[in-house]
C-alpha cells in the first residue's frame, strides 16, 4: 500500500509540472522568428564538471547553438534511447554541414562520475568535441536547476528506485535561452535541423 501511495504522489507531482511545462509553452514568445511556439526560457548560469573532468558552464555554451538532455548512465529505461536519438542528430547535424553542440546534464551525479558518463557515451559513439555529458554538483542542485530552467521534474526517490525526470530535449541558442523543447523519444528530426538552421541565419 506504502508502494501505491508512493507511486501515486510520483505522479500526481509529475503531473503539476507537465502541467505547468504546457501552460508556459503555450505562452511562448515568437522571439525567434520562425520557430513556433518559442519557449524563450533563459538559461541559468551554471558551471559543472564534463566526462574529461574539466569545468563547462554557461559561458562556455555562448555562440553555439545547443541541443541538451537530462540523463542518468544507470537509467534502464529512458536514457538510453534518448542518447541514441542525439547521437543520430550529431550525425545527421554534421551530414548537413550543421555546427550544433550537445549537453547532458545526469539527474544522478553523485552516482555519475566522469568516468562513467565517459563509458556511456562511448556507447552511443559520441563525438566529445562537440557534447559534454555533466556531473560535478549535488542531487539537490538538479532537483532545482532542472525545473528551474528546464521546466521538468527532476527527483531521486529517498527509498530506492530510479531517477524520476522529463523526456524532453531542448534547443538553446547562441545567447543561452532555450527557444524551443521538443519529444526525446520522438525526435523530429528534421524539424529540429531546420530550427538550427534559423538560428545560424539569425
Amino acid at each position: 500500500m506504502k508502494k501505491v501511495s508512493c507511486l501515486r504522489k510520483r505522479i500526481k507531482l509529475f503531473s503539476i509540472f507537465l502541467v505547468m511545462t504546457l501552460l508556459l509553452a503555450s505562452c511562448g514568445t515568437p522571439g525567434k522568428e520562425g520557430i513556433p511556439d518559442a519557449t524563450d526560457w533563459e538559461l541559468g548560469d551554471f558551471s559543472y564538471t564534463n566526462q574529461e573532468g574539466n569545468t563547462f558552464g554557461l559561458k562556455d555554451m555562448k555562440g553555439d547553438i545547443t541541443v541538451a538532455s537530462l540523463i542518468f548512465t544507470s537509467c534502464t529505461t529512458v536514457c538510453s534511447p534518448i542518447t541514441a536519438n542525439l547521437a543520430k542528430l550529431q550525425r545527421m547535424s554534421e551530414e548537413k554541414g550543421l555546427n550544433v553542440h550537445f549537453l547532458s546534464f545526469s539527474v544522478d551525479p553523485e552516482v555519475d562520475t566522469p568516468e562513467k558518463l565517459t563509458e556511456f557515451g562511448n556507447k552511443f559513439e559520441a563525438d566529445y568535441t562537440k557534447w559534454n555529458f555533466l556531473t560535478g554538483y549535488s542531487q539537490e542542485q538538479i532537483e532545482t536547476f532542472g525545473p528551474e530552467n528546464f521546466k521538468t521534474i527532476v527527483a531521486k526517490p529517498k527509498n530506492g528506485g530510479e531517477v524520476v525526470h522529463g523526456t524532453s530535449i531542448y534547443l538553446i541558442d547562441q545567447e543561452g535561452t532555450i527557444v524551443k523543447s521538443y519529444d526525446g523519444l520522438d525526435v523530429p528530426f528534421e524539424e529540429i535541423l531546420e530550427h538550427v538552421k534559423i538560428l545560424q541565419e539569425q
